[in-house]
């Protein structure tokens, strides 16, 4: 056996998964997917149509990823979440648990998004919480770049390569530094075409 495989594993067509992957069990993989040398998938993850996971590429339980998607080599997803279409994640990215990273985002290597946690301590009036980024529509960032507990960032925005974004940015907007400001607007010729958008917006499903 070239890979390893959990129960109730379910392949579309045309999948090729290479040596040395682990695929936990109740995975979801559709058509034409290819999941690289020594992937981990934990239980629970769905993959959809036409996307590559990378080399030594980590997807923690309850990850799910749309269609033609790319998650990068040596890039780690801590589960529970939500990575929409045409995405593409490049490699060694931190993707913390809870976050929701919609169609269209590209997001260069070195990432780190964080979440919020608090832990009890075995004191039950403190529950443990977490609240992850949200990267909105074709949002575009930069190499190296951090982002804090509950930020948004907006459609079609773009961050620059070293930035720490430490608030929301609205849509179409252009931020970099550390702390994140703004900086000015992604000019029209940049965007998708709104067509594409609205095509989204009414199959979104978060």
């Amino acid at each position: 056996m070239k890979y390893y495989s959990g129960k109730d594993l379910k392949l579309g067509k045309n999948v090729e998964i290479l040596p040395n992957a682990f695929i936990g069990d109740n995975c979801e993989i559709g058509d034409g997917t290819v999941v690289q040398f020594g992937a981990f998938l934990e239980r629970d993850c769905i993959i959809g149509s036409n996307c590559r996971i990378g080399t030594h590429a980590v997807l923690r339980r309850g990850t799910r990823i749309g269609d033609h998607s790319v998650f990068g080599s040596l890039s780690a997803s801590e589960g529970n979440n939500f990575i929409g279409n045409h995405v593409t994640i490049h490699t060694q990215c931190h993707i913390t648990e809870g976050s929701v990273i919609e169609d269209y985002v590209f997001i260069a290597p070195e990432y780190v998004g964080a979440n919020t946690m608090r832990i009890s301590h075995g004191r039950e009036n403190i529950p443990l919480t977490k609240e992850a980024p949200h990267i909105r529509f074709g949002a575009r960032i930069g190499v190296n770049v951090t982002v804090l507990p509950k930020i948004t960032i907006g459609r079609e925005a773009l961050i620059g390569a070293g930035a720490v974004v430490t608030s929301d940015i609205p849509d179409f907007a252009i931020a970099f530094g550390t702390p994140a400001k703004l900086r000015g607007q992604v000019a029209e010729e940049d965007r998708y075409p709104e067509e594409l958008y609205q095509e989204f917006i009414s199959r979104k499903r978060v």
